[in-house]
């Protein structure tokens, strides 16, 4: 005749499933608050982007911009004569002026202004997207893009200049500004990692283990 003797509750396991339906882990809600306050900084940062670069701190009525954007749609040749009056499509030629001419403030400021603007760019992207969906190159295309978009509306509003070497320097900084981010992560996020991980070891030091004892009764 055979029996089992009685094997007790697996009381570590009844507990973290206790602690699993407890509290919520205000880790998570501290990262939640973090990523929130990096969208709404990024929303800032875009707006102060558009003002600057767009508008230069200024800007006109509503029915001011409607009325050039009319003017560039019904007249197309309008916008080619722009492009060959008041438009640099070299590339580099801006560029090589501001670098001879450093020691000039307005070149300074439009060298170093482009690039610095669109350091955050490259800086906030991966923080609000993540890294793995936001590399080096996706990165190089946004800032591109953004780039491309500003100048094309400069264009299209009458309102500034179209420069190829713009578009150079801002997509530089977007790279620039993800090179910073990346330095910045390689020299923190290690320590971070292994603090993380003996944390995790002390608090699950294994599956324990459950043996179960058969007697033989005659």
């Amino acid at each position: 005749m055979n029996s089992y003797d009685h094997v007790p509750p697996d009381r570590s396991r009844s507990g973290r499933h206790q602690a699993g339906s407890g509290p919520a882990d205000p880790g998570h809600s501290i990262r939640m608050a973090v990523k929130l306050g990096l969208i709404l900084v990024f929303i800032v940062y875009l707006y102060v982007l558009v003002k600057v670069i767009l508008f230069k701190f200024g800007g006109s009525s509503p029915g001011f911009y409607l009325r050039q954007l009319t003017e560039s749609v019904t007249h197309p040749e309008r916008i080619l004569q722009h492009l060959r009056m008041m438009s640099n499509l070299v590339p580099m030629h801006e560029i090589i002026g501001n670098i001879r001419n450093l020691w000039s403030p307005s070149s300074f400021i439009n060298f170093f202004g482009n690039i610095a603007a669109f350091m955050p760019l490259g800086f906030l992207l991966p923080l609000v997207c993540g890294f793995r969906s936001m590399p080096v190159l996706k990165v190089l295309l946004i800032s591109f893009g953004v780039s491309l978009a500003l100048e094309t509306a400069q264009l299209l509003l009458f309102i500034g200049t179209f420069d190829v070497d713009d578009l150079i320097m801002n997509t530089a900084g977007g790279v620039l500004g993800y090179g910073v981010l990346r330095v910045l992560q390689a020299t923190s996020v290690p320590d971070i990692k292994k603090s993380e991980g003996e944390h995790h070891a002390e608090l699950d030091p294994g599956p324990p283990s459950v043996s179960l004892k058969l007697h033989e009764m005659e």
